[in-house]
């Protein structure tokens, strides 16, 4: 697969952390490539909101010859637990795991795959293929559109919402 999507797209990496700086500006909170800011595979953005938790991630890979993924990613703890001092760890009861809310917006072409070459992978189900509201194939717009899936959603407190408009930004 990585042969058929060609190398790690270098100026769509930092074309995509330009959006989301000028978009955002404040709310990016810590930038990273991964592995190394030399040889990159991955752009993480770590962004302070999210839908149940004070920060979220955004892991994203862009492909010389077509493809793209924008990973978003939150843990929520439950702090119910401890915001009083007769419950939860103090009396030694189990806390609470860390619940996680992710989404998955992507385009790869698969010759086998039965899905669409743009699709969604909603929070509920990150296995399932939806086909994406996205359609554009450009860095900057691909990146406007997920930026205005997510803040969309993100305002109305509801992530069911975040594959639901017509061909964004």
């Amino acid at each position: 697969m990585p042969d058929e999507r060609g190398p790690i797209d270098w100026e769509a990496l930092r074309e995509t952390e330009g959006v989301f700086r000028s978009r955002l500006g404040d709310l990016v909170i810590d930038v990273s490539y991964v592995p190394n800011a030399i040889d990159p595979i991955e752009l993480r953005l770590t962004v302070g909101t999210g839908f149940e938790a004070d920060s979220a991630r955004f892991d994203v890979q862009w492909w010389e010859y077509h493809g793209y993924k924008y990973h978003y990613r939150e843990e929520c703890f439950d702090r119910t637990a401890n915001e009083n001092e007769d419950v939860g760890a103090d009396r030694g009861d189990p806390v609470e795991p860390p619940r996680s809310i992710e989404f998955r917006f992507g385009w790869e072409r698969r010759p086998e795959s039965t899905y669409s070459a743009k699709h969604f992978h909603p929070p509920d189900d990150l296995e399932s293929h939806h086909e994406s509201c996205i359609s554009h194939e450009e860095p900057t717009l691909v990146t406007l559109a997920v930026l205005a899936c997510w803040w969309r959603a993100l305002e109305a407190d509801d992530p069911e919402i975040l594959n639901s408009q017509f061909d964004p930004p």
